[in-house]
């Protein structure tokens, strides 16, 4: 689907307005306890965080089906830093051919937020995120020479039993074969999490993205993406379960998504 130039500038104008925010310094700690901002399920978290996390999902194509497994862990070295370690594993079954299955790319992230203004419900964070050529073009899982560079922006804003996050993230690729065009790229995740009571969540996402240049350049997706989280055990709100159904606005060669995930916290 090819976005509306509308949208576009909205995302260029809203990444320029978290560029400008200047990094303050000086928050309170005992703040930085209370707004801790819980993780939705198709978008990231905003608060650096020690965690686990395992997702299992299952992409409809239109050329077939694809799995993934992927083990996430998190460590915050502080209320403001924390390194993300992402492990992924994919299973192509598609119409026609064989079926593939092999590591994809691992993900090394580096996440910082900004404690200025959680007083005010508000959290911003940057950060920079490390695609590893740990995939296999040959079977169409990855790359095993591509390291992608993606830095990011994000706020998240809490008031009352609402919890708002925004993602903006910049998709740059290196080590291209003579081969391999420059192929960078957008994305932009928001997520709307309410607290219906201690143990059960609603969420509604959107997550989208467009090609800067290459051969995808102009051309974007835009998808829906409403979950929940539960509770299991009472009293334990340090693990999470949730289930959530991605499906694009559009006629799009994705036709859905569904993924389910488990959360520890540390």
């Amino acid at each position: 689907m090819r976005l509306h130039r509308t949208q576009k500038l909205f995302g260029c104008a809203m990444t320029a307005a978290l560029l400008s925010i200047p990094a303050l310094a000086g928050a309170q700690e005992e703040a930085a306890h209370d707004l801790h901002f819980t993780h939705p399920i198709f978008t990231e978290s905003v608060s650096p965080d020690t965690k686990f996390r395992a997702d299992f999902a299952r992409e409809w194509e239109e050329e077939g089906k694809a799995n993934e497994i992927e083990v996430e862990a998190e460590f915050a070295f502080h209320h403001d830093f924390s390194v993300e370690l992402a492990v992924p594993l994919e299973f192509l079954s598609p119409d026609v051919g064989s079926s593939e299955s092999g590591l994809g790319n691992m993900e090394v992230a580096f996440k910082f937020a900004n404690l200025a203004f959680v007083e005010r419900g508000l959290l911003l964070g940057y950060g920079l995120e490390f695609g590893l050529p740990t995939g296999d073009s040959n079977k169409g899982i990855g790359s095993g020479n591509i390291w992608e560079i993606e830095p990011f922006f994000n706020f998240g804003i809490m008031t009352g039993n609402w919890e708002i996050v925004g993602w903006t993230r910049f998709g740059i690729p290196t080590n291209q074969n003579a081969s391999q065009e420059v192929e960078t790229e957008f994305h932009y995740d928001f997520s709307t999490l309410y607290h219906f009571s201690t143990r059960f969540e609603g969420l509604l996402e959107l997550n989208g993205g467009t090609g800067l240049s290459g051969d995808e350049a102009g051309e974007g997706i835009v998808k829906l993406s409403p979950g929940i989280k539960v509770v299991p055990f009472s009293g334990n709100n340090d693990l999470f379960i949730g289930v959530g159904v991605s499906f694009p606005l559009g006629d799009e060669e994705l036709d859905a998504e569904l993924r389910a995930a488990l959360f520890y916290h540390f």
